[in-house]
């Protein structure tokens, strides 16, 4: 079988499921904030607001302006197809086969979370893409390809500063280049790994700041950082969890337990950001108990079903139950018996996946926050299955 075909034919696939999707169900808006700055962006060609990131609304702006929803759900169809292709080469960049490759991409191509989001208005698909595109350039580096370095330097600092600016979490990813060109690339001097460093760090930033003018009219940093830090850190956060699976129901309870008949603020005013990260700050220094009671509960509400709307045992729910599944087949593939050795790329990808899931422990969790890890979960549990396989292939 020609190696393009398992490509061509999950291009395919994943083609006609976003088109028959989006011509099935209605545009949706999970997060109408998203649509308001997309057209505000069309319109003016900037955004006023900085309380969130801005990287959707500059993304789908273009494609409002020519098409309005529709423009954005044509566009978002080609995004689909940029995930596949991103999941397949990331496969081959790990040693798989082109078939294993493409059927090992269709878990995460067809992942509901993201398929369904042809028609709706939100960044969850874009977010996923840039996160795995960088996985995908590092691994690349990791494996000396391609020459020169600085090229491939580059585009990792492009693409780092893309996922920075749709999820300033994934700024966390930072130290992984450092690593790779300090420890892995074996035609490099110190001085020189140095040297590529500094360029990665200043192409980052550069790009940073370049999408937020694009977008906003001058370089800025979201302010939801302190928001979100403060709603999980306080008083209210584990019942706003246990409640809602998202800690920031906890702002307001919050708000009246310790303003009792003052008016409610407006919680996105620029004005509060200093006041949730005091606030934040002070309840961690003086409920330390309560602090690494927070951190465990996060990382169970993260891997959590999300059952915000449907009770758990309901069809709806045991569906969510089954999509919250890639972290246990992970394990499972993992540290059964018979796993072969853990290489450089294992722990390149641990290291990925770890520093994904910090900034929900050290901020607010919600399940729908995991889509992206578990897409890089399921690609690496199929590159471990792959390899596992082999493994015993060659024992039997």
């Amino acid at each position: 079988m020609s190696s393009k075909r398992p490509l061509l034919f999950l291009l395919l696939l994943v083609t006609l499921l976003s088109v028959a999707i989006s011509l099935r169900t209605q545009v949706t808006y999970p997060m109408p904030s998203y649509q308001t700055e997309t057209v505000e962006w069309a319109t003016n060609g900037h955004v006023a607001d900085t309380f969130a990131p801005l990287a959707y609304p500059l993304f789908a702006g273009p494609a409002y302006r020519f098409g309005g929803d529709r423009g954005i759900v044509v566009l978002q169809i080609f995004l689909e197809l940029a995930l596949a292709f991103v999941c397949y080469w990331l496969l081959r960049e790990l040693g798989l086969p082109a078939s294993w490759s493409a059927y090992g991409s269709l878990p995460v191509a067809l992942l509901p979370d993201l398929i369904l989001s042809v028609n709706k208005l939100w960044d969850l698909t874009l977010g996923t893409v840039l996160f795995l595109l960088f996985v995908l350039v590092c691994l690349r580096i990791a494996h000396n390809r391609p020459r020169p370095a600085v090229g491939s330097t580059v585009w990792a600092g492009l693409i780092l500063a893309a996922a920075i600016f749709c999820r300033p979490n994934l700024a966390l990813l930072f130290p992984t280049l450092a690593v790779l060109f300090l420890l892995r690339r074996s035609n490099l001097s110190p001085g020189r790994a140095a040297g590529q460093i500094a360029i990665f760090v200043l192409v980052t930033v550069a790009g940073y700041f370049l999408l937020g003018m694009a977008s906003h009219g001058s370089a800025y940093f979201p302010r939801n950082g302190s928001y979100n830090l403060y709603a999980g850190h306080n008083p209210q956060t584990a019942a706003a969890l246990h409640d809602h699976l998202n800690a920031e129901f906890s702002l307001i309870p919050d708000f009246y337990a310790s303003h009792s008949g003052e008016p409610v603020p407006n919680f996105y005013s620029p004005e509060m950001c200093a006041t949730y990260t005091g606030r934040a700050i002070d309840f961690a220094i003086h409920h330390p108990g309560d602090e690494i009671k927070l951190f465990f509960y996060k990382l169970f509400i993260l891997f959590h079903p999300d059952t915000k709307l449907h009770a758990l045992l309901s069809p709806y729910g045991l569906v969510k139950s089954v999509l919250a599944l890639p972290v246990v087949l992970f394990l499972a593939v993992l540290l059964f018996p018979g796993r072969p050795s853990i290489t450089f790329d294992d722990k390149l990808l641990f290291a990925f996946e770890i520093l994904y899931i910090i900034p929900f422990l050290l901020t607010n969790s919600d399940p729908r926050f995991r889509t992206s890890l578990d897409s890089l979960l399921l690609l690496h549990t199929v590159w471990l299955y792959y390899r596992r396989r082999r493994y015993v292939q060659a024992l039997a």
